[in-house]
């Protein structure tokens, strides 16, 4: 299946820890593989982020389950992932019972999440007694990280006026050189994510294939991306190395007239903005 580039068109797509802790040691865990989250909820909303990164938000009153392949979000040393339960809004069905679970496992290529193996569980409220709308923190250290050059090269970001200002004028350029439509431009801007996302994931970095895609999605959407540059939001992510920009309600500012956004997380890499993920 072809592989999209970096672009995630998003077509307008106290608790105790229960997390039991494991010793990688005595696994013998291997030394490469896919660190996925599961979760599923019931009469419940559910909210999950990942070293900051919204792995599923809070806001749906629907019961759901589902699963998040966050390599892209492990970090060196401690990692953190925050679950926070919630009432739902307006009037519910009495008697359905109020159900939440959430895992974190390593899987392997080609392996379906549940036959991974299992880093840390928690399950509400049979195993665990929780606080309604108060985050839970939960720390672990990987057994092995992701290959990434990111962590190496991004620098920990100070939030400053400048450095917000800088980001727009960024994300300004961006919708230009999207709108050029030319491959190799848009490339360049990209290039860094292409590259570093595609070893994160194990899968070799084929320039051609990342053009291609690139023309896959001009001939999808043209030249009508647009920036949103009102009520502008940025959010620190993974120990403050990536910021990521958004509305106020934390959805992408780039977006075009068929549907499609691009949301940014950028790292300040020698002395500049770099799209990283």
């Amino acid at each position: 299946m072809q592989r999209i580039l970096f672009l995630f068109l998003v077509l307008t797509l106290y608790i105790q820890p229960i997390f039991g802790e494991v010793n990688p040691n005595s696994l013998g865990l291997p030394k490469e593989g896919y660190y996925i989250i599961t979760y599923k909820n019931y009469s419940v909303n559910l909210e999950i982020n990942a070293n900051g990164y919204e792995v599923k938000g809070g806001s749906s009153n629907e019961d759901s389950s589902g699963q998040a392949d966050i390599n892209y979000w492990i970090l060196p040393g401690k990692n953190k992932i925050k679950i926070r339960l919630s009432e739902r809004k307006g009037k519910q069905k009495e008697g359905l019972s109020k159900e939440a679970e959430v895992k974190l496992v390593l899987g392997q290529k080609g392996q379906f999440p549940d036959e991974g193996i299992p880093l840390k569980h928690f399950q509400w409220p049979d195993q665990t007694h929780a606080n309604l709308g108060e985050w839970t923190e939960l720390e672990f250290d990987p057994p092995f990280l992701p290959p990434s050059q990111l962590w190496k090269q991004a620098e920990i970001i100070s939030l400053t006026k400048e450095k917000e200002t800088s980001a727009i004028e960024f994300a300004t350029e961006l919708t230009k050189t999207l709108n050029t439509k030319d491959p190799k431009k848009i490339l360049s801007m990209v290039q860094f994510r292409a590259q570093d996302t595609s070893e994160v994931r194990y899968y070799p970095y084929v320039e051609a294939e990342e053009l291609k895609s690139i023309k896959d999605m001009i001939k999808a959407i043209g030249s009508s991306w647009k920036l949103d540059t009102n009520n502008i939001k940025f959010t620190l992510l993974c120990n403050n190395q990536i910021l990521n920009v958004t509305d106020h309600k934390g959805e992408p500012i780039l977006t075009s007239k068929k549907g499609a956004s691009i949301p940014l997380y950028l790292s300040w890499i020698a002395g500049k903005w770099v799209i990283v993920r």
